[in-house]
């Protein structure tokens, strides 16, 4: 595992800093800038995309010949962090969920006549996306097989039923792939389909309400009546879903881990300008053991993040599917984006609770980082079986 960066990605990184010092992290202060929902207005994002694709900066994960850099997963783990030192990053590089994971995962499955149709129009930004599988109870959330959603063949079509909840971004996708079940098999049971917005028979039955701020588009509750889908919007083929889950969710779970990491250092970056700024009884905040053990402990714990992303990373561009290495990357990143936050508005006091850093978003946002693609007790649950499994070469080197 040689994790040295060549210095194509190093140039990547250090033009992908400067763009976000010199034009996200001027928006990002003004209050103008952000929509209802906690996210930059797209009269504000649209200029910045235009910048970041003036600059070659712009969708960097594709391969080359999908419009992208082709930096896999080792170059992506360096620039991802970088993207995200500003919330509003990712957006600005069309590197954000879910049209990044769902961008990936066309590239990988898609024919050539689909990646025309429905992987260029996002990765071009002139779409968004959606990816639609977790559904309420009793249907399926981190366990697909209990997936209630049915596809019924009728001649060339497909015919779609049921109802998905929590679907990112559905307010405003236009292009949605779409997990549902088309045989009780329990391993080739699920099927995955290609729709657009313009189809009838589904609706968007509301924008559910969270904690906070949102991607653009919301998380949605979506009803299927009827919904008709042409065999030829089938990805892969007939009962292969869970193999595009596979493609899909181990990769995006480490891009969250990526850019959470960003998010951390940034947190850490504002508690540790306002320690050195801030006097208290007569010295430096900064000085004190209680807060320079804060900021140790998350330099430490932030270090120990971007190494377990990185191994996963290599991981995945030697070929393996890294869920070991993906579900720990997991949990420990998600947690350490939660405490970096409460730590960072800890030192920096009621200014840290106000709306005068991006530290109370963050915090907002770091919670639902521990549900997302699979709760940390799913993560652990799924390191236990491999511990069970593989015993002592648990801990063996690659």
């Amino acid at each position: 595992m040689d994790f040295t960066i060549s210095p194509r990605i190093e140039d990547y990184r250090a033009r992908i800093a400067r763009f976000v010092e010199d034009e996200i992290l001027p928006i990002e202060e003004m209050r103008e800038a952000y929509d209802d929902h906690g996210n930059i207005r797209l009269d504000w994002l649209e200029p910045l995309r235009d910048k970041a694709r003036a600059e070659g900066l712009w969708c960097l994960q594709l391969a080359p010949e999908t419009g992208g850099a082709g930096l896999g997963k080792v170059g992506m783990a360096v620039c991802y962090e970088e993207m995200n030192r500003s919330i509003f990053g990712p957006a600005v590089f069309n590197s954000a969920a879910p049209d990044d994971g769902n961008m990936m995962v066309l590239e990988q499955a898609g024919t050539e006549a689909q990646k025309e149709r429905w992987l260029k129009p996002i990765a071009e930004g002139e779409v968004r996306s959606a990816f639609a599988m977790t559904e309420p109870h009793p249907g399926s959330g981190s366990d697909p097989s209990m997936m209630l959603t049915t596809a019924k063949r009728d001649g060339d079509k497909y015919v779609i039923q049921g109802r998905k909840w929590f679907i990112t971004g559905a307010g405003e996708a236009q292009h949605f792939i779409l997990m549902a079940k088309t045989s009780d098999d329990p391993r080739r049971g699920l099927t995955a389909f290609l729709f657009d917005r313009a189809q009838s028979g589904w609706r968007i039955d509301r924008r559910i309400p969270i904690m906070g701020p949102e991607e653009h588009g919301g998380h949605c509750e979506m009803v299927f009546e009827g919904l008709e889908i042409p065999a030829e919007n089938m990805l892969l083929e007939e009962g292969r879903g869970l193999k595009i889950t596979q493609m899909r969710l181990g990769p995006a779970r480490l891009t969250h881990c990526m850019r959470w990491l960003g998010l951390a250092k940034r947190s850490v970056e504002i508690a540790t300008t306002y320690a050195n700024e801030r006097f208290a009884f007569g010295q430096r905040l900064s000085k004190r053991e209680s807060v320079q053990m804060m900021l140790g402990g998350l330099a430490m714990d932030i270090e120990v993040g971007r190494l377990l992303v990185m191994k996963a990373a290599w991981e995945l561009d030697q070929g393996s599917y890294a869920r070991k290495e993906v579900s720990m990357a997991k949990v420990h990143v998600a947690n350490l984006l939660h405490r970096a936050a409460d730590i960072a508005i800890q030192i920096n006091g009621a200014r840290g609770y106000s709306t005068d850093t991006p530290l109370e978003w963050i915090y907002r946002y770091a919670r639902q980082a521990r549900l997302v693609d699979g709760a940390d007790e799913v993560h652990k649950m799924v390191l236990s079986r491999r511990l069970e499994e593989e015993g002592r070469e648990f801990w063996s080197w690659a």
